[in-house]
């Protein structure tokens, strides 16, 4: 399998349509696709990677198994134009890629696995990503107490959130802001054992309030990217608040 550009092969970034746009660029064969959609194509192959693996791998298959099913999956998905079955206003795009996988895993993977971890099959994700995913997937305590279906949804939302974070940090470009936004992030994503804002604000070197009108914009801008990533998953017949609550409930379960 050739390199798809916008994989970190080709400095991809997270794209600025929706997953449904790309797929029906692609189902009207091209002829509304723009110069970008191949690498919005690469990017949505990227973007759920990580919770159909988690999802083979929590079927009992061993990681290198994993590995290859999810990948002959978009290789599958792509030359056999599976995406021709997809119907944007009947439901959500993460749900219509869980159900395509089904269908490749009951249906197809037995009679394509001749090719070989390794062969002439080149991944979408490097092998240092495909590990760090193993790794994560192996250290990840909801792991044991989710069900597979579950656990793709957590992972979906996670690739959100990752995606969200990356297009902030861009904006944050220049030696001053990267560091301004490498010490509001922890604040942006929770968790135990945070700094307190007087600290990181002695630490940057100005007024605490300043740090406080800082981390305020921030968090704004940041729900700002989190739904626009949560409607770019959706039909159009689909309630984008009534999404985002789903999420919400996904990530803090």
């Amino acid at each position: 399998m050739n390199a798809i550009p916008g994989t970190l092969r080709d400095g991809g970034a997270c794209f600025a349509t929706t997953r449904w746009s790309v797929v029906g660029a692609c189902n009207d064969g091209g002829e509304t696709a723009s110069a970008g959609s191949p690498i919005a194509l690469a990017q949505l192959c990227r973007d759920y990677w990580p919770p159909l693996y988690s999802f083979v791998r929590r079927r009992g298959h061993a990681p290198a198994d994993a590995q290859d099913l999810v990948q002959g999956f978009f290789e599958h998905f792509l030359k056999s134009k599976a995406y021709q079955r997809a119907e944007r206003t009947k439901g959500k795009f993460r749900t219509f890629m869980l159900a395509s996988l089904k269908h490749y895993l009951a249906n197809v993977w037995d009679r394509e696995h001749a090719l070989k971890r390794g062969g002439d099959r080149e991944f979408v994700l490097l092998d240092s990503e495909i590990e760090a995913l193993e790794a994560l997937y192996l250290s990840d305590p909801s792991s044991a107490i989710l069900d597979e279906e579950q656990d793709y949804e957590q992972r979906w939302a996670q690739t959100l959130v990752a995606c969200a974070l990356a297009r902030l940090s861009e904006e944050f470009s220049g030696p001053t802001r990267e560091r301004l936004f490498r010490e509001l992030k922890p604040f942006l994503c929770g968790g135990v054992d945070l700094p307190s804002q007087l600290e990181i604000a002695a630490r940057l070197e100005m007024p605490v309030d300043t740090f406080r009108s800082h981390l305020l914009r921030l968090r704004v801008r940041y729900a700002d990217l989190l739904r626009e990533e949560v409607a770019r998953t959706i039909g159009t017949a689909d309630d984008v608040d009534e999404e985002l609550r789903h999420f919400r409930k996904i990530i803090t379960a």
